[in-house]
């Protein structure tokens, strides 16, 4: 598999399942037994994940991500992203609070046979947080 095919496959994911809540096709980039592993939580698995994705896009309606970079090494692919996001639905127990906040992160992304079988998540929780106004600065 050439470097360009995983980065075409985690770009494709990342706007079809992350940008546009697709979760329909989140079943056809990943495995059956995809993983999402994020930032200590408990694993979920693509029906867990299904149900995340329904829980970010209510809260954050506007939810859209850009890749920063991109670097693809044998069968994993590393992405630094951010973008702005409106909170305009209930988050983990928080009212919408209605501010746009700033969010980034870096999520790395193991590929088997053509597919995503696991996403790592490592993000700016607490920079999420503070601007949210949940706690302090």
């Amino acid at each position: 598999m050439s470097k360009t095919q995983p980065k075409n496959l985690v770009a494709n994911y990342i706007e079809s399942v992350w940008n546009n809540g697709d979760v329909a096709t989140l079943e056809n980039l990943t495995t059956e037994d995809f993983l999402y592993h994020l930032s200590g939580q408990s694993p979920r698995d693509r029906n867990n994940m299904k149900l995340f994705l329904e829980v970010v896009r209510v809260a954050f309606p506007d939810w859209r991500v850009q890749v920063q970079e991109m670097i693809a090494e044998g069968n994993s692919v590393a992405v630094r992203w951010s973008g702005t996001v409106t909170h305009k639905g209930v988050f983990h127990g928080i009212p919408p609070t209605g501010k746009q906040i700033t969010v980034c992160g870096i999520n790395i992304y193991s590929i088997e046979e053509g597919k995503i079988s696991q996403e790592w998540e490592q993000m700016d929780s607490l920079g999420m947080l503070q601007q949210l106004g949940i706690l302090p600065k």
